[in-house]
This record gives C-alpha cells, structure tokens and sequence, in this order.
C-alpha cells in the first residue's frame, strides 16, 4: 500500500500518568495544534507547521516551525521554535519537557 497516511483530525495521548489530565492534537492543512486537556480547560502548548507524508513509508517525520504569534500568549506553551513530531504504527510521538523532566508523549488518532 503506497497511500500516505492522512493524519488529519483529532488525536488524543494514550500514555498519560492520569484519565483526567493529556495532551490532544488537531491536524488541519499545514497546521497541527496540540493541547493540554484537564478536567475543567484546555490550554494551547504547540501551535505550528505541519507537513503531510508523500509516501507510505513509516516511520515518518516532520520538524513543525512554532507559530510564535499563538504561542508567545499561552501560559503552557513551549517556547521552542521547532518540534519534531513522528508517525508510526498509527501514533503520533514527540518529546514534551516539564520542569526539567522530558517524556514522550503517544498519540492516537480518536
């Protein structure tokens, strides 16, 4: 199968420590936006480029540019320019770090 994998949509973590406290993503035309998701809001922590797989081939990544403008006023934000988010086997991963402590978080495609 040679169809490149349709990312888009919405995605949700399926590694976290807690039910009532992730991360989910929205992907749209060049665009993925992840969250932080608690039981009462939802806060912006990565708004940036995304670039769509052109082949089927796995695993498969993209450096996502930071879009400071939607970034620079969330509190929970990364203030990093760049982030590298990989397919593979139906998740999405990448590296989140939080006071001093990095993890990599699991996404699933809800």
């Amino acid at each position: 199968n040679d169809t490149p994998p349709d990312l888009k949509g919405e995605w949700k973590q399926v590694n976290s420590n807690s039910e009532d406290s992730y991360q989910s993503a929205t992907i749209s035309d060049g665009m993925i936006e992840v969250y932080w998701v608690t039981e009462d809001e939802k806060a912006l922590y990565w708004a940036g480029t995304y670039e769509a797989p052109t082949s089927a081939s796995e695993p498969y990544s993209w450096t996502s540019q930071n879009n400071h403008e939607k970034t620079d006023m969330a509190l929970l934000a990364s203030g990093d320019d760049q982030k590298t988010f990989t397919y593979e086997d139906g998740q999405i991963s990448y590296e989140v770090s939080l006071m001093g402590t990095t993890s990599t978080i699991k996404l699933e495609k809800e």
